[in-house]
């Protein structure tokens, strides 16, 4: 074997395991090592062969291959800042990302664009990216690189979460009613239990109790999930899931309501006769099927799912709330 071939091989050796110590843990490096080393005619591995299919320092993405054999965009990296200065820069650095992953395999790509950087969309769509989901900040783009099989991509979330509470006050056995000043609800004269929307990381107690605070400044302690109804008509085309949770004044609290006055147009402590006789509930609809259970909780006679804050499990830390019945 001649010294320039041995110092030649030692230069690749080198050059692909700088090219791998630049990429993030992920699978991306045995993806690259395996990918390196191909098989002769003769079934011999060539140096030859590696040489042709070492990616070069330069072509490396910035970021990381997840668990599904796809590629998650690092739009923090510094290598992301550098091919993000103009759309052309871009539009090169994408080029050659593009390449490398169809290389490797890579399936799906997710591509963050923060909105300061939103001139890179046009070139992201050019190749073949297409919207995945927004935020205020950015905009998710996603590519399905092979072009044997169907995408599997996870579509964008489905569904909105809401939640209602019924707010007992045992000592006085009174319900906290609403109307809201703005919504579908509003100029109905339709007294209602407060509700409102899950925030993202939020649990459903917690929902409840903050929507009671914020709309009437009653604090309250989480009891149960009196019931929960899906449907299929949330802003946007989204399906909608609406939990109904039974809250208990907190012992000692006041029970002086003061309104979100940019949301509720009145509220008031009523009956439970009062909840249950509400003339804009039709008998029979989900939403009084859910008020008699409330109503049921209140005596006593219906316990509802309790919460249980339980270990995620599986070897992961941190606990998630788990709706059962006792």
């Amino acid at each position: 074997m001649s010294t320039r071939f041995i110092a030649r091989a030692s230069v690749l050796v080198k050059d692909l395991a700088r090219a791998c110590a630049r990429q993030s843990p992920s699978r991306a490096a045995p993806r690259v090592a395996s990918a390196s080393f191909r098989r002769s005619r003769g079934g011999e591995k060539t140096h030859a062969t590696m040489a042709a299919a070492a990616p070069s320092i330069e072509d490396a993405p910035p970021g990381a291959y997840d668990r599904y054999g796809g590629y998650i965009v690092d739009d923090a990296h510094e290598a992301f800042a550098q091919s993000a200065v103009s759309p052309e820069t871009f539009a090169d650095a994408l080029g050659r990302w593009m390449r490398r992953w169809r290389e490797e395999g890579t399936r799906g790509v997710w591509l963050k664009i923060a909105l300061e950087r939103a001139a890179l969309v046009p070139v992201a769509r050019d190749h073949g990216f297409e919207f995945h989901h927004a935020e205020r900040e950015y905009v998710m783009m996603t590519c399905w690189l092979p072009e044997d099989e169907p995408s599997t991509i996870p579509a964008n979330a489905s569904h909105q979460v809401g939640v209602g509470a019924f707010v007992f006050d045992d000592a006085n056995e009174k319900v906290l009613l609403v109307q809201e000043r703005r919504g579908p609800a509003s100029g109905r004269d339709l007294w209602k239990m407060p509700t409102g929307l899950l925030e993202a990381g939020e649990d459903i107690p917690i929902a409840a109790m903050r929507e009671v605070m914020e709309e009437t400044g009653i604090d309250t302690e989480f009891d149960a999930v009196i019931g929960c109804r899906h449907g299929h008509f949330g802003l946007f085309g989204k399906s909608d899931l609406f939990f109904c949770v039974a809250l208990r004044v907190k012992d000692g609290a006041s029970r002086e309501i003061k309104i979100q006055e940019t949301e509720i147009e009145r509220a008031k402590w009523a009956s439970v006769d009062e909840f249950l006789d509400n003339p804009n509930i039709e008998a029979g609809s989900h939403a009084h099927v859910l008020h008699t259970r409330c109503v049921k909780w209140s005596a006593r006679e219906y316990a509802g799912l309790s919460a249980k804050h339980l270990p995620l499990g599986f070897g992961r830390p941190g606990k998630v709330y788990t709706y059962v019945t006792e």
